[in-house]
């Protein structure tokens, strides 16, 4: 488990399901994400297989335990550029309280101390402001904007949309530096 002032943040499990289903659900909130939940048993589908790899952390408040949002960390490809991905979404009931910079700061901590990491990378549509707001608030740095270049999903026609792409990263020295 990786504690911090406020929250615990550990491997997300099945018996995480409803707090994480009571945000995803919301089409909101899943506005910039490639997939959408109509059901609970279709995200419980891809909660396994994410819990299953290890590629998920809960974050809970230490206050009462609450899945308040999850981190997404895993590695990109190649494997043997030994960078990871990091991704989040936060119920947004607990927007604007700081706990996404706070549980992503500590990932990012643990990917490079733990994990060994040479790179974290994070990206979202460049019109997802918060979402960028935190990659720099969290010591990430701009590297480039992809013109669509990420698929989303099909329209109603079946034909592809892709939007745009903001790409932040930081290299291990860089986050060294900061200590």
């Amino acid at each position: 488990m990786i504690e911090t002032n406020r929250l615990n943040i550990e491997y997300a499990t099945i018996h995480d399901l409803d707090d994480m289903y009571e945000y995803v659900s919301n089409k909101e909130v899943m506005k910039y994400e490639r997939e959408d939940y109509p059901t609970k048993e279709s995200y419980s589908n891809v909660l396994s297989y994410l819990i299953e790899h290890k590629f998920l952390y809960a974050i809970r408040t230490k206050e009462n335990s609450k899945v308040i949002g999850h981190i997404f960390l895993g590695k990109t490809n190649p494997a043997v550029n030994n960078e990871y991905n990091i991704g989040y979404i936060l119920n947004p009931h607990y927007q604007n309280n700081g706990y996404c910079s706070e549980a992503c700061r500590a990932i990012i901590s643990y990917g490079f101390s733990t994990l060994k990491a040479n790179r974290i990378r994070a990206a979202c549509n460049p019109e997802n402001i918060p979402s960028w707001k935190v990659m720099e608030k969290i010591g990430l740095r701009k590297e480039g904007t992809f013109k669509k270049r990420f698929f989303i999903r099909n329209d109603e026609l079946g034909v592809p949309i892709y939007t745009d792409e903001v790409v932040y990263g930081l290299h291990i020295s860089d986050w060294e530096m900061e200590l």
